[in-house]
């Protein structure tokens, strides 16, 4: 990450951010520091980068963004939290004086994170999206599942359709919640729920009100059903194999969904060519009973802010791929593929020819 990628990727997000005073601020002082000259922080903050790869434009700037905030709610006496809302402050003031006499000595846990911390966002819209394929695909063949998460935090994203019932979708299909995580997150740990709350910009005080009643609602259904959520340490280039392993596919009353959401956009092409190949490969061992879901920005696209619903299943052997549905939100509009239900709906063969007897 070069000094001039990041100024304009920080620019570019202060516009995107551009409803948020205090997030939309700390970006926008940040690029003017970085372009009057070095300051002493960015040394440190190359040095945590140098062996780090960002792939999507919004990964190193966020990241920066999320760390900050995790100092803000971890530490009372931090100087940016009178101007945080998440810390009770307030959005009225400039918070670059602040932000200033931070970086002018951060804690060495700021640096530990942008070196090796991900970001993990829940958002309540797009969470519940994986099941509209389960629907069509699951339901109407009346087929219990399997849901693994790749990337999946603190496994919010596999418990959406209780946090926000989907009154069309019966859950009962879910035979079992597997998220898989290099270093999954627990909702009743404070760290890592302050983790989690730092993803957030800290003036979006709606979205970080709907993941506590998320993180509340998860922390008391694990507390009654302790195998509720299964987390498991695995990154996402294994996820494939950790299924292959651990995950039965030889019961054929038993299906598979795996889906990731903003994972695949922080890979390059050659690392997504990969964990295709490996996801091809794990899925053709479940036959027709499996779908993969992702949830992801336009591949291609640098500054894309549309979001597709893709599916992948395996069909005569091959694995098989549509566009579900697109969420353009710069322009605010949607688009679904009407071949969805015919491609994701069960194989009806083809009937057999007449007779010519008859």
């Amino acid at each position: 990450m070069t000094k001039e990628e990041f100024v304009s990727q920080l620019e570019r997000g202060a516009l995107q951010a551009g409803a948020l005073p205090v997030t939309s601020s700390i970006l926008r002082w940040t690029a003017d520091q970085l372009k009057r000259g070095d300051p002493a922080w960015w040394k440190p903050i190359a040095k945590a980068w140098e062996k780090r790869s960002f792939v999507a434009w919004t990964e190193a700037w966020s990241l920066y963004l999320t760390c900050l905030h995790f100092e803000a709610l971890s530490d009372a006496e931090c100087p940016l939290v009178p101007y945080f809302p998440s810390c009770g402050g307030t959005a009225e003031a400039d918070p670059s004086v602040a932000l200033a006499r931070f970086l002018a000595a951060p804690p060495p846990t700021f640096f530990e994170h942008l070196k090796s911390g991900q970001r993990r966002t829940y958002i309540a819209g797009r969470a519940i999206m994986w099941t509209a394929p389960a629907l069509l695909f699951f339901q109407r063949r009346d087929l219990p599942f399997y849901l693994v998460e790749v990337n999946a935090g603190a496994g919010l994203n596999l418990a959406a359709d209780l946090v926000t019932p989907v009154q069309t979708f019966d859950s009962a299909l879910v035979s079992a919640r597997v998220g898989l995580e290099a270093r999954p997150l627990q909702a009743e740990d404070i760290a890592d729920r302050r983790w989690l709350t730092a993803g957030i910009w800290p003036d979006n005080l709606p979205a970080i009100a709907e993941l506590d009643a998320a993180l509340d609602k998860i922390a008391a259904r694990t507390r009654d059903e302790a195998a509720f959520l299964q987390l498991a340490p695995c990154p996402p280039e294994k996820a494939a194999a950790f299924v292959a392993k651990n995950i039965p596919s030889d019961d054929p009353e038993v299906g598979l969904l795996i889906f990731n959401m903003g994972t695949t956009v922080r890979m390059s092409d050659a690392d997504y060519a990969a964990y295709t190949a490996s996801m091809a490969a794990m899925l053709k061992g479940w036959g027709e009973r499996a779908l993969w879901v992702e949830v992801e920005t336009v591949r291609g696209e640098t500054y894309s802010m549309t979001t597709q619903l893709r599916v992948h299943r395996v069909l005569g052997g091959q694995l098989r791929s549509l566009v579900m549905a697109s969420v353009d939100y710069e322009h605010a509009t949607h688009q679904y593929s009407e071949a969805a239900p015919a491609f994701l709906g069960p194989v009806v063969p083809a009937p057999a020819p007449a007779s010519p007897n008859k």
